[in-house]
């Protein structure tokens, strides 16, 4: 249930309300037509009231946007709060009794203005009415309020149970599908691309990195150090560029292992080592899955890297790299 929004509605409904139990049957205020239904004869409301509200909102087609009735939590106002009692609001509702009904149209316009506009409804036309009929129920004591309160963060934190348990169960389902891609992009990489291309020196990780190596360089990197890389990287597939170090005449600097790059260059650069070159052959799920990247790298792409790992850094830079890298 989303309370900003039924709070919103409320009090917005009720600044219309005028003395609904002394007033006449009809009535207008501030814009807003109210039609009294019942005169309740329950106890008198005041400042201090906690009111519990139940409603149904319709748009101008008499559709249903919210009720409060098959709600498991009640709707309350409380006018004990010390910014509800800045308002008219304090006024008017002390003049009213539990058991009162009014309905109230607004002007959807006074809603979906400003800021507002955009987020206007197709359900909503512009120039309609929105009609809200509430009930008062019942006046709450403060002990009630605040059991109602727990509810609402009991009611909370249940939720945000269910949404990380939903969440875990779309990463999972995302990981199988994945998995099941990297496989068959793996086989794709070793059986067929490799064969067709005449690649015959390649070594395959157990995580599915294919690499080759041209020059050998000194595979002492350990997590969290800066290397600096220049390279080349193509779509596996069509063999189209998409980016490269080599024509803007600068490598680029990151600490490795520390999920800065994708996960084929954590693991990749590594094996070429500092002062190496060689290409790595990297399955959609070791570089930027399923979403792709920025438009360049279609989803599920699988990639192909020419790199050259950069000798030792200077003195000056692994300094900087301790300081902030490991």
């Amino acid at each position: 249930m989303n309370y900003s929004y039924l709070y919103r509605f409320v009090l917005l409904a009720l600044l219309g309300v005028i003395s609904w139990s002394c007033s006449p049957k009809e009535g207008e205020h501030k814009g807003m037509k109210y039609i009294v239904r019942e005169n309740g004869s329950g106890e008198q409301i005041n400042d201090s009231s906690i009111v519990q509200i139940q409603m149904r909102v319709y748009n101008s087609a008499d559709s249903i946007l919210q009720e409060t009735y098959k709600e498991e939590i009640p709707a309350l106002v409380n006018l004990r709060d010390s910014n509800n009692r800045k308002m008219p609001l304090v006024e008017i509702l002390s003049k009213g009794k539990v058991g009162d009904s009014v309905t109230i149209f607004t002007q959807s316009d006074s809603i979906y203005q400003g800021q507002n506009a955009a987020g206007r409804p197709a359900f909503i036309p512009a120039g309609s009415l929105i009609r809200q009929e509430f009930r008062i129920v019942k006046n709450y004591t403060m002990q009630e309020y605040l059991d109602v309160q727990n509810q609402i963060k009991e009611k909370q934190m249940e939720m945000q149970k269910e949404y990380m348990e939903e969440m875990q169960k779309q990463q999972m389902q995302m990981q199988l599908q994945a998995d099941s891609v990297s496989k068959t992009q793996v086989e794709y990489i070793e059986n067929t691309y490799f064969a067709e291309k005449g690649i015959k020196n390649f070594k395959k990780t157990e995580t599915g990195l294919f690499y080759t190596i041209d020059k050998q360089g000194k595979t002492d990197i350990q997590t969290g150090d800066k290397v600096k890389v220049n390279y080349e990287g193509t779509l596996l597939e069509t063999g189209k560029k998409f980016d490269s170090s080599f024509d803007r005449g600068e490598p680029i600097e990151f600490p490795i292992g520390v999920g800065q790059v994708i996960k084929g260059w954590d693991e990749g650069i590594k094996l070429i080592g500092r002062g190496g070159k060689g290409h790595l052959y990297i399955p959609s799920n070791l570089g930027y899955g399923a979403q792709g990247s920025q438009g360049a790298i279609p989803p599920n792409a699988m990639l192909v890297f020419k790199v050259e790992v950069m000798e030792e850094v200077t003195k000056a830079e692994q300094q900087n790299t301790q300081g902030g890298g490991k």
